[in-house]
């Protein structure tokens, strides 16, 4: 089974890739590519340069790590690659719809609140951007689910926050406010 992993080049280009072990070889795809390419790594002494095998196609890379990601030099180009989890791009936000029609908007993965743009008792559309979490040097955009009275917002820009815990809670747009 491949593992999918989200690269982003230098903050503007975000690039999804499939990695499988097979029979103790490397395979890597571009999502959007058929055909898979057996890779190997190899580190040369002790030194950042390594050599990536392609398909047998030698390649010298420069690697410093960093975390979430790394300096990668190539040739004469250099890219800033932050890697992370692949998560499906329908997969808005995660939560649970709660009694009386509330929903709870809960974090997808532990991180650091970036932006909070939403208040209690503002109206929020399907998909308007709720919240910035950054997480693993990357930030995500968590959006409404549904259209709705932000009813609390339990957080503050600057807060660390586990995975699952509740962010932001939702009323449907008709319902009256908890009191």
């Amino acid at each position: 089974m491949a593992q999918k992993y989200l690269v982003r080049l230098d903050e503007d280009e975000d690039v999804s890739f499939e990695v499988r072990r097979e029979d103790g070889r490397i395979e890597v795809r571009r999502e959007d590519e058929e055909a898979w390419l057996t890779c190997e790594l190899s580190r040369v002494g002790d030194s950042e340069l390594y050599l990536l095998m392609i398909d047998n196609r030698p390649t010298e890379l420069y690697l410093q790590r960093r975390r979430g990601g790394a300096f990668v030099t190539v040739g004469r180009h250099t890219f800033d690659c932050a890697v992370g989890p692949w998560r499906p791009p329908g997969q808005r936000v995660q939560g649970e719809a709660a009694a009386g029609g509330m929903f709870k908007v809960t974090a997808p993965m532990a991180g650091s609140i970036v932006e909070v743009r939403c208040r209690p008792g503002d109206e929020v559309a399907s998909g308007q951007v709720l919240l910035i979490i950054e997480s693993m040097k990357m930030n995500n955009e968590l959006r409404a689910p549904r259209a709705g009275v932000v009813e609390s917002v339990p957080i503050a820009a600057g807060q660390r926050v586990r995975a699952n815990e509740l962010l932001v809670a939702l009323r449907p747009p008709d319902a009256s406010p908890e009191g």
